[in-house]
């Protein structure tokens, strides 16, 4: 069957945005394979079409073996504890390291990564005070963007806006270069990052996503189009 062909291996599937990454999968036909760390805290993922794994980040091998069959990987990973940079460098950067590492050895078609608006060229797109508070896990994530691009893997990197767990306009608005900023709500990140696993014009891309809406005017000539 066509459907065994589309297994897509999501990391941070237990998060707020992660959940609705797998949730969004299903709903367009994918398989999925959940990483995470422990499947006796997940079993709200239990539904037809994923499957739970135990996984480590740190760990190629682990990854690796989870990886085994896949055709696509989603990173949703991020920090529990945004204000230390021990565990900013462990997920944020080396976890995500690490997928591409594995993505790569594994033969994956293609990988996604949700990084953040505020990272790299982004960062004045970001207020100073944000920019200033959440400094370390930004350091951490543009160490993760830049090896992912130079690591020879098809990839699509998607830095957010402002995340909303309310309902926005719904049209989503892209920019790339850091030009633009604004908000979206966590399903329509889901809704790109599943758009990007097949898009030819998002692949080898570092594209900023928020909702049009929140698009001020005078930012409006920098948006892009995605077809």
């Amino acid at each position: 069957m066509e459907k065994e062909k589309n297994i897509v291996v999501v990391a941070g599937a237990t998060g707020r945005t992660g959940k609705l990454v797998v949730e969004e999968l299903i709903n367009r036909g994918f398989l999925v394979k959940a990483i995470v760390r422990s499947t006796s805290r997940a079993s709200w993922l239990k539904q037809e079409g994923v499957a739970i794994v135990e996984g480590d980040i740190t760990s190629l091998t682990s990854l690796e073996s989870i990886m085994e069959g896949a055709h696509f990987v989603i990173s949703a990973l991020g920090s529990k504890k945004p204000f230390n940079k021990k565990e900013n460098k462990k997920v944020d950067n080396l976890g995500n390291q690490n997928l591409a590492r594995a993505a790569k050895a594994k033969g994956i078609q293609h990988l996604v990564v949700i990084s953040s608006t505020g990272v790299g060229d982004s960062r004045y797109a970001l207020h100073f005070l944000f920019r200033l508070l959440m400094g370390p896990v930004l350091k951490m994530k543009a160490l993760s963007e830049e090896f992912i691009r130079t690591c020879d893997l098809s990839y699509t990197i998607i830095r957010p806006g402002g995340l909303k767990d309310t309902e926005l306009s719904g049209e989503i608005a892209f920019g790339e270069g850091g030009k633009i900023s604004g908000s979206l709500s966590r399903k329509q990140v889901a809704q790109v990052c599943v758009d990007a696993l097949t898009s030819p014009s998002m692949k080898n891309r570092t594209l900023e996503v928020v909702d049009a809406s929140t698009v001020k005017e005078e930012l409006r000539p920098f948006l892009i189009s995605i077809k």
